[in-house]
């Protein structure tokens, strides 16, 4: 009977503790969302499903794929595939970003340019001329009542940009789909 009031005790701290990891990742994504500088991506959607997840849309960015020239590794130096990687980006003419430099350390914290914080996962240096580097938004899940329609435009090669909100530290959010100029999803923040 001594064992009931522990159990208890450490059933509600673990309720406690759980409740707040799931908050702090709930606030964490929604303050990205919200306060993260908007940037617009060239993307080619591919269109799978996910049984445990639902619909989503993979997503290809012109950014994933980096010539290793842009990178300030020194030539006895080695970008290993998982490596955490930061790619400065700048806006084009035609409105989307692109890639303009990376590097294998976080920018100074006096940067005011964007770099967004991405992970290295194919090609890695010296041994290949590009990386191929992973972002964190190269799935997007869908709504069941406007997966339908919003899967119909990406096959149909419609939608070919998304704003993306990028973090003081990076990280980024995927914040909506667009078509031209007309904005098809917006992401909601909580």
């Amino acid at each position: 009977m001594h064992k009931k009031p522990f159990l208890m005790v450490a059933a509600l701290v673990s309720a406690v503790a759980l409740s707040a990891v799931l908050a702090w990742m709930i606030t964490d994504r929604a303050t990205i969302l919200r306060d993260g500088r908007e940037i617009v991506l060239k993307t080619e959607p591919v269109d799978p499903r996910d049984l445990l997840r639902g619909r989503y849309v993979r997503l290809n960015y012109t950014i994933s794929n980096i010539p290793t020239v842009l990178f300030d590794l020194d030539e006895d130096m080695s970008l290993d595939s998982g490596a955490i990687v930061f790619v400065r980006l700048e806006e084009g003419a035609n409105g989307y970003w692109k890639a303009v430099a990376a590097a294998s350390v976080p920018p100074p914290e006096t940067d005011e340019a964007v770099w967004i914080r991405g992970t290295a996962r194919y090609g890695v240096w010296p041994a290949s001329e590009s990386v191929t580097i992973e972002y964190g938004i190269e799935r997007f899940y869908l709504p069941e009542p406007d997966a339908p329609e919003i899967e119909k435009r990406m096959r149909n090669r419609v939608v070919t940009d998304i704003a993306v909100a990028v973090g003081a530290d990076g990280r980024a959010q995927i914040k909506a789909l667009r078509q031209g100029s007309d904005t098809i999803y917006t992401e909601r923040l909580f």
